[in-house]
């Protein structure tokens, strides 16, 4: 009997690499979502020191100016938050979607492997057969010539 050779093997290889990429594109993603996370607890550690300094600021008593640049650059730190946080967001929705390309990817993978798995138990259940027929000839080829020599 011929070799087992799944009949949609190229189309398996294509989802596979379907989905790898899918997983690269999603690790990337997520990637980026860590870099904005490590750029939002710097900025929101240098908020939280610039309230501090603000404060002993007005406390030690200052000149207007001083005090209303500092401020100004409070308010510049907290607006950066706001759009880090916002692009957080957007970063997460997209990881999201980028999932559930992940998921689909994989069901076609693993409809695929199912299909080959099936495709393979008939196979050795077609040679199986095979093999028993050509059992049963041989014993029967066997008898039959045995019982000419007798």
């Amino acid at each position: 009997m011929k070799k087992f050779n799944f009949t949609l093997q190229s189309l398996k290889r294509y989802n596979d690499q379907v989905l790898s990429g899918e997983k690269s594109v999603l690790g990337r993603l997520r990637a980026e979502l860590a870099e904005q996370q490590a750029l939002l607890d710097e900025k929101t550690a240098e908020y939280e020191q610039s309230i501090i300094k603000l404060n002993s600021l007005v406390s030690e008593g200052t000149t207007a100016m001083r005090l209303s640049l500092h401020k100004k650059y409070v308010s510049s730190l907290q607006q950066d938050i706001y759009r880090i946080k916002a692009q957080m967001a957007q970063k997460r929705e997209e990881i999201e979607i980028q999932l559930e390309k992940v998921v689909e990817a994989t069901k076609e993978v693993s409809k695929l492997e199912k299909l080959e798995e099936k495709q393979l138990e008939e196979y050795r259940y077609a040679a199986q057969k095979e093999e028993e027929l050509r059992i049963e000839e041989f014993v029967s080829n066997g008898v039959s010539n045995s019982g000419e020599n007798a």
